[in-house]
């Protein structure tokens, strides 16, 4: 057969492509439609203050389960509810293994227990001890969190106000109880400016 001049070639190829090209305008014409935006009053009753977080709203239209589901939340820590009593509480500043098998003990929970399968009482006591932790300022031995980083720090500071061997090794960054520094202790001079 005799070549088909460019013309007649270019139609044949949109002819053979129009139903492509209808399937891509509709999927364009449906990103670019907006979803209608609820309101910020409506968003806080729903989900708390949570609920205006832009990390929140990206789960949310993603289709993500809640955090509900994953874990309940105490001050900025989330505890996950998959995981077994001792190590989820591990994920509080503050509470090693130790502790969270202590307070499973107080619960009545001995082994590799995860907080989902506990009841509801069980959680909440746990909740709420770890909430007063968190806020125990007075009380440095009970204390977890915010409350132990700060208590920390207040340690760290007065060492370095009175300018003992311990003080000034925080304040030069260096390792403070006895570690060769010659060639070691580069992880420790990498470290932030809170010791």
């Amino acid at each position: 057969p005799p070549p088909m001049p460019f013309f007649g070639r270019r139609l044949g190829l949109l002819s053979a492509l129009s139903p492509l090209t209808r399937t891509c305008r509709t999927f364009s014409a449906r990103l670019l439609e907006m979803p209608p935006l609820s309101d910020r009053k409506q968003r806080v009753q729903k989900d708390g203050l949570v609920g205006l977080s832009a990390a929140f709203l990206r789960q949310q239209a993603e289709g993500g389960s809640s955090a509900k589901d994953k874990g309940f939340r105490v001050q900025n820590y989330t505890v996950p509810l998959n995981k077994a009593v001792e190590f989820a509480l591990t994920s509080v500043y503050g509470f090693g293994r130790a502790r969270s098998k202590n307070l499973a003990a107080d619960v009545g929970l001995h082994g590799h227990y995860p907080l989902s399968r506990m009841r509801e009482s069980q959680r909440s006591y746990i909740r709420r001890s770890i909430a007063d932790a968190c806020i125990a300022y007075d009380n440095p031995e009970q204390a977890a969190g915010a409350a132990l980083q700060k208590e920390v720090s207040y340690n760290i500071q007065r060492l370095k106000d009175i300018r003992c061997y311990r003080g000034i090794r925080h304040e030069l960054r260096l390792p403070s109880r006895g570690q060769r520094t010659r060639t070691n202790a580069k992880t420790r001079k990498r470290m932030g400016l809170l010791n």
